[in-house]
């Protein structure tokens, strides 16, 4: 059986729509992204929505249920689907991947009720549904207090520990990413700490190399931060601008271009695929965020930077989000312990104890003249 449809991008807001086996737009899916756009949603949050949205039609035709007949037990089989190998997806998916599916699917529904139209209840289940006790309800004093409920059919994501890379794969990738635009994109990543898309919209007037100083647009807010960067990656990105026309480095152009003609620029795909690339060479994988992480987690170790200067840098708004980038290492914590282990099967001697000065009875006599000293 062929799947339903497919993702396409277009010209006009919300510049992603859900097309059918016609290749016509899904009437209302593109009225809910369109909604959900208008609301100051970023490009990308549409493309994701647009994506999750598909698997949840292709789940839909697969069981052969109308968009507005869902209910709970449409959502349930489809967390099974989406949890195994099946017609739906060729792997499993991730947790983190499977709620936010579901977030994607709350809130079409949602927004559909609201305009009357679809199914009476949201299909997928919030917290407090359950039957158990009303969510955010007033708290009992006789009862101890607990943390809520995860909503049903949610998953339970495992906490993880940041992506950083180590020194050697740094050196390793450098190595491997020898065009001067590849090994500058590195070096931003790596000092500015800037997300991939932040830093892939970078235009020529953005770039402060007196100052070492970038302007990125950060990706929730839209707000455009100054954020520094390292010496070679200034000196790296000259390399690669003397390379182009002179009309590709005038103000108001993006710094980054793909490397065949003719000169287009560079997206996150692009970018992402250069990666691939260097993978099948170092043979591990390597992901963009990943740079990101290494430069959040070398600035949480330093000392001298406090967390809410790692948390401007990075842009996040919540303190909790940078937090997790001062965890320790598994590698480090590791590395510790068998020296601990090491030190207890091979115990080194102790020093040796001082010899104290002892006097002689007799010698102080002779030296005081009697014995009553």
């Amino acid at each position: 059986m062929r799947l339903f449809g497919r993702v396409l991008q277009v010209p006009d807001p919300p510049f992603w729509i859900v097309a059918d086996e016609a290749g016509s737009a899904v009437i209302e899916v593109d009225a809910f992204l369109l909604d959900f756009w208008a609301s100051g949603n970023a490009e990308s949050s549409c493309r994701s929505y647009a994506f999750g949205l598909l698997r949840w039609y292709r789940h839909l035709q697969l069981t052969g249920t109308d968009w507005d007949r869902a209910v709970r037990e449409t959502v349930r089989d489809f967390v099974l689907a989406c949890k195994q190998p099946s017609s739906l997806c060729s792997r499993p998916l991730a947790p983190r991947t499977i709620n936010h599916n579901l977030a994607v699917v709350s809130a079409f529904y949602a927004f559909q009720i609201s305009q009357q139209q679809g199914p009476l209840v949201n299909p997928v289940p919030e917290r407090g549904q359950s039957g158990r006790e009303r969510f955010a309800a007033h708290h009992n004093p006789e009862a101890s207090f607990r943390h809520d409920r995860r909503a049903d059919l949610r998953q339970r994501v495992p906490q993880t520990l940041p992506r950083s890379l180590s020194e050697q794969r740094i050196t390793e990738l450098f190595r491997v990413l020898e065009h001067p635009r590849d090994r500058a994109l590195l070096a931003f990543y790596l000092s500015s700490a800037a997300r991939p898309s932040e830093l892939l919209g970078v235009k020529t007037e953005d770039i402060d190399p007196g100052s070492q100083q970038i302007t990125v647009v950060r990706k929730g807010t839209r707000a455009r931060q100054v954020v520094p960067a390292s010496a070679g990656a200034f000196l790296w990105l000259r390399l690669y601008q003397e390379s182009l026309p002179a009309e590709m480095t005038e103000s108001g152009q993006p710094v980054w271009w793909t490397l065949r003609r003719p000169l287009r620029p560079l997206n996150y795909d692009a970018a992402r695929a250069l990666l691939r690339r260097a993978e099948v060479v170092m043979g591990s994988r390597v992901k963009l965020h990943d740079l990101r992480h290494t430069a959040a987690a070398q600035m949480a170790q330093d000392p001298s930077l406090s967390l809410t200067d790692v948390q401007r840098i990075l842009g996040h708004a919540n303190l909790s989000t940078t937090e997790q980038y001062i965890r320790q290492q598994d590698v480090d914590v590791l590395s510790r312990v068998a020296e601990h282990l090491h030190r207890r099967e091979n115990p080194q001697p102790g020093p040796t104890p001082e010899t104290r000065m002892r006097y002689d009875h007799n010698d102080l006599t002779e030296l005081m003249g009697d014995a009553a000293w």
